[in-house]
């Protein structure tokens, strides 16, 4: 009873402390937290068990072996909760196993005095040599700390399995509480590598708890009637425990620093993006911003890189703004995604992990990516994004600002490009109306002076008049065809469906250019289907679009050292996409480039008509124009026309 007494204030600690543990793992759960509430489990039975000890018979054999055993085992778990792979369960309870087993049976043995010598070497060697592999197994461990430690085990194993055979167990004893408790310390700093009170505390006091073992049996042999308070010997213990819980406290301070830390970058980031989303919104060009966007979202969020990439004619995608990057990563960035078409960004997204409802984690490009999806569906560039600093952080609710910014930009461009097209068409139906009612107006004087010319030719007998009166009849005859194109452009129909062969108006039109493409020697390089469907437009008027755009592009390059025009066709639903691309300079001023009258030709070159002709002419079919410019040189019109109705109903008739 007396016996009891005097270890009741340790007990009632001990089970305090169990309890607390025991709590923390309802808010910290893990591996680790569960092994340590284990661990201190296991302390409590070897006191709660030693208060019992009665120093005589059987009974006393069983407390001595459990006494001894949650002792040992105790070392072991802490050892286990400190690799690095305790949350890996396989490896956690392979090693509890090859630790746990052994030690558990050679307690038992050496308590109950078993003649088993060979048996106990074995159990020996399984422990001190497995651990030593378990130390050296993974190649990425295998640091001068690991290797010590395999020496340090193989050498006290061999000296451990030698006393073994000579019958005496208290060498393993004292070998494997020294080694457990005090490797903990050493395995408590890799894990928390900071001079923090808990963390000296604990690292500290395994090492004094580690030494409590030799240092007793050196007292022993020593001065065996020296009489200390076995309290004394009790004091690691105490600073471990505490420093546990002082280590855990101090982490979850650092969760709440890191909390508020992301709280204040959140808004920052959150203030950044309203301000870019404000002037967006305002009207603000957003190709002017893609820049400034990319300063933001790297200033004010987890990410040191950002790239944002805005579609270009044909789908490719050119890089619009960047930060964070060196000059050296920025040219390797760029040489990496200069070929990247939007497609190629879609494959990317369709192929990692999706982080929120438009972010996806490519792990392959070591990149995040959120495409820019306007309400309509299209998509309109990307924002890529390198390097988090916190993963946790990365993947969660900066994200979402991250997917509005993405969504506000998305828009915004999609609403300016509507915007231009509107402005233009209303110019351009404006100029129709003006122009047409002009045409009309000069269409019968013009009649007129060309009949009149016809009847004074017949009537002059004089040649050199003649010829002159030939002239004005030509000249009126040409102001007349620059009428009728006016009012080509300024038409406004719908007539009835149309179907006209793409591959043959191509052919009619290069061969009527031959002489010319030969003479300035153009290469002129076709990429056509074999079979495409007939176009909704007239054989005529497609014909005078591809000659104009032709001619254009003929003029482009007559200067240029390389001379080149490509035009490529390809069905894409029930549309056909045609286009035409050229080695020339590029337009001046795409904004003015459908304009009538509008022309960088030499005087007597271009009347400024053809491209608005082919735009009217587009337009009155259902199809579409688009005009860019090539990097570093080059031009290339797009023209968009649609299937004719009579080539899609069969497939219709079929279906139904």
């Amino acid at each position: 009873m007396t016996t009891l007494l005097d270890k009741l204030p340790t007990i009632l600690v001990l089970a305090v402390l169990v309890g607390i543990f025991l709590s923390l793992r309802k808010h910290a759960p893990s591996a680790r937290m569960r092994l340590w509430t284990y661990a201190w489990a296991l302390i409590f039975l070897h006191f709660f068990i030693e208060a019992f000890e009665t120093r005589t018979g059987t009974i006393e054999k069983i407390f001595e072996s459990i006494d001894l055993g949650a002792l040992e085992l105790a070392g072991v778990v802490f050892v286990v909760s400190l690799i690095l792979a305790v949350e890996n369960r396989a490896k956690r309870f392979a090693l509890l196993a090859l630790m746990g087993l052994p030690t558990a049976f050679h307690a038992v043995a050496a308590t109950f005095g078993w003649h088993i010598p060979w048996t106990m070497a074995a159990a020996v060697a399984v422990f001190f040599f497995g651990s030593a592999a378990f130390a050296l197994f993974p190649a990425g461990n295998r640091v001068p700390f690991t290797f010590t430690l395999a020496a340090i085990l193989v050498g006290t194993g061999i000296w451990a399995i030698h006393d073994e055979l000579l019958l005496n167990s208290d060498f393993t004893v004292n070998a494997i509480l020294t080694i457990t408790f005090g490797l903990c310390g050493f395995l408590f700093w890799r894990r928390y590598p900071r001079r923090s009170p808990g963390v000296i505390a604990v690292t500290g006091g395994f090492l004094c708890w580690g030494a409590v073992f030799p240092a007793g049996s050196l007292v022993d042999y020593l001065a065996p009637n020296l009489h200390l308070n076995p309290e004394l010997w009790n004091v690691p213990k105490f600073f471990v425990a505490f420093g546990m819980v002082l280590a855990l406290l101090e982490d979850k301070s650092r969760i709440i620093e890191q909390a508020h830390e992301r709280e204040h970058a959140e808004n920052r980031l959150l203030l950044s993006l309203s301000q870019i989303t404000s002037r967006l919104l305002g009207g603000k060009d957003p190709a002017a911003l893609c820049g400034e966007i990319a300063v933001a979202v790297t200033g004010a969020s987890s990410f040191r890189r950002a790239a944002l990439f805005l579609v270009a004619e044909g789908g490719s995608l050119r890089l619009g703004g960047s930060s964070g990057f060196s000059r050296a990563e920025m040219a390797d960035f760029e040489d990496h995604t200069s070929r990247w078409t939007m497609d190629d960004v879609k494959q990317l997204c369709a192929s990692g992990t999706q982080l929120g409802n438009n972010s996806f984690r490519v792990t392959a490009e070591d990149l995040v990516l959120v495409p820019l999806v306007s309400s309509r569906g299209s998509h309109l560039g990307c924002l890529c994004l390198s390097a988090p600093q916190d993963e946790l952080f990365a993947g969660t609710s900066e994200m979402v600002k991250l997917e509005v910014l993405a969504s506000d930009l998305a828009v915004t461009i999609d609403n300016s490009r509507l915007h231009h097209q509107l402005v233009r068409s209303e110019k351009l139906a404006a100029l129709g109306q003006l122009v047409a009612g002009v045409a009309h107006e000069l269409n019968n004087p013009l009649t007129g002076i060309i009949g009149y010319s016809e009847l004074l030719g017949e009537e002059v007998e004089n040649e050199k008049t003649a010829k002159r009166v030939e002239k004005l009849g030509q000249e009126a005859r040409r102001m007349k065809r620059i009428v009728d194109g006016l009012l080509r452009f300024a038409r406004q129909n719908n007539p009835a469906a149309r179907a006209a062969d793409f591959d043959a108006a191509l052919r009619d039109v290069v061969q009527l250019r031959e002489y010319h493409l030969r003479k300035f020697g153009i290469h002129l390089e076709t990429d056509v289907p074999p079979v495409l469907p007939p176009l909704a437009i007239g054989e005529d008027e497609l014909k005078q679009v591809l000659l104009n755009i032709l001619n254009n592009a003929i003029d482009a390059v007559e200067e240029s050292a390389k001379r080149i025009i490509r035009i490529h066709a390809s069905r894409r639903d029930d549309r056909v996409l045609i286009r035409f691309e050229d080695s020339g300079p590029g337009f001046n001023d795409l904004n003015r480039a459908f304009d009538p009258f509008y022309t960088t030709k030499p005087v007597g070159k271009g009347t400024g008509l053809g491209l608005s002709i082919c735009y009217g002419i587009a337009q009155e079919c259902g199809g579409e124009i688009t005009l860019a410019n090539q990097q570093p040189y080059g031009a290339v019109v797009s023209i968009e026309l649609p299937v004719s109705v009579s080539a899609t109903q069969p497939a219709l008739a079929i279906s139904a």
